[in-house]
């Protein structure tokens, strides 16, 4: 066999490494990080806006809530409004000569009182456009009264011109008939009534004592009528079964824009607060960024029973809502309320508050019904 010679030529082959490998141009870089900047732009939007809803929903959560409680709370007492209070729901206040006028609550800065001549406090006391101005709209105020069914036609033993005895079968050092400096009483003898207002109480022999001097202004033993003089003097005679006692609660409503300013507030205030001291700057906040409190009445005329009335000046002398006649407090049945409040921040793009508005219709129950079950007088 011949040997066989081969003469392909020898190829070199280059194998290409990690270590060789080419990087990205500036052009190819810069694409990338736009694509980038516009992915993270598009994200970070994204959780911009969520962040921006969830607090909207919380402001509007907060603020429909506050609204609620406060709601909630204007519709529980004004269903008590007059109950348990004598025919005509009114209570004698100190008149005539010797007497002063008699204090009512109102909003820090305010100092209400009775109308000149006015001789006994209704079950309502509407005081339209008396609250603070907010947002260039005058708030209203509205001055309720309505018995402590705890507390009712209790019966007295002994009464002076300052003080009562109660029946000692009753406990008023505690328990729900606990009575305290400060808080208000009717005591009633026959038809007639006065309202005055606990400055010290003796549980030995259970005595209360209606000192002149007190934060309403409601003691005041000189006075000419309305007081426990006059209904000392009055007949019949003064007998436990002629006498009796019971508990009354003012309860007050209004805006605090005094306080908080930026804030403003729905106030709850039950009487004055204190026994001896008139002071306008206690009560409760039922309700917070509240804006906006407005109060009108239904009215019973016997003629066109006008809704919606205000009770306003117009109102009451005879020129409003019921003219010719003037509308009084004693013809009031159903109250209609406003209540607007807002968003405690502004989180929307605009840099707005969020607003609400709720509204309730509410009859005075003590005021509204009558015992239609009752069997009817012998002719």
């Amino acid at each position: 066999m011949h040997a066989v010679n081969s003469s392909r030529p020898h190829v070199a082959r280059r194998v290409r490494g990690l270590g060789g490998a080419h990087g990205f141009s500036m052009l190819e870089l810069m694409i990338a990080m736009a694509i980038m900047g516009v992915v993270l732009a598009s994200t970070l939007g994204g959780l911009s806006d969520a962040t921006k809803a969830n607090a909207a929903v919380l402001n509007v959560t907060g603020m429909n809530g506050s609204l609620r409680a406060g709601m909630d709370l204007l519709v529980r007492d004004m269903l008590q409004v007059g109950s348990g209070l004598p025919p005509g729901h009114v209570l004698l206040t100190p008149s005539g000569t010797n007497s002063t006028a008699v204090r009512l609550p109102g909003p820090p800065g305010t100092t209400f009182t009775m109308t000149a001549g006015d001789v006994d406090l209704g079950a309502v006391v509407p005081m339209p456009g008396a609250g603070p101005t907010v947002n260039g709209v005058a708030t209203d105020v509205l001055v309720t009264m309505m018995a402590d069914n705890t507390f009712l036609n209790v019966p007295l033993t002994a009464m002076t011109s300052t003080t009562v005895d109660v029946s000692t079968g009753l406990n008023i050092a505690t328990g729900p008939d606990r009575v305290s400096a400060g808080q208000l009483m009717m005591v009633q003898k026959g038809a007639t009534t006065t309202l005055l207002q606990v400055t010290s109480v003796n549980t030995a022999n259970n005595r209360l004592t209606f000192a002149d001097g007190d934060s309403l202004n409601l003691n005041q033993s000189l006075a000419a009528a309305g007081n426990l003089t006059a209904l000392n003097a009055a007949d019949p005679a003064n007998t436990p079964s002629a006498c009796t006692i019971s508990r009354v609660r003012m309860v007050t409503y209004y805006l605090d824009a005094t306080t908080d300013p930026a804030h403003p507030r729905l106030v709850r205030r039950i009487n004055n607060g204190n026994a001896t001291t008139f002071n306008n700057t206690l009560g409760n906040a039922t309700a917070i960024d509240i804006e906006n409190l407005q109060f009108s009445f239904d009215l019973v005329d016997g003629n066109t029973n006008p809704a919606n009335v205000r009770m306003t000046t117009a109102d009451r002398n005879g020129t409003g809502s019921c003219a010719p006649n003037p509308c009084t407090e004693a013809q009031i049945r159903k109250v209609n309320i406003a209540l607007t409040g807002r968003s405690q921040n502004a989180v929307n793009r605009t840099q707005r508050a969020f607003r609400n508005t709720l509204v309730s219709q509410v009859s005075f129950r003590g005021m509204a019904f009558i015992d239609e079950y009752r069997a009817p007088a012998a002719p």
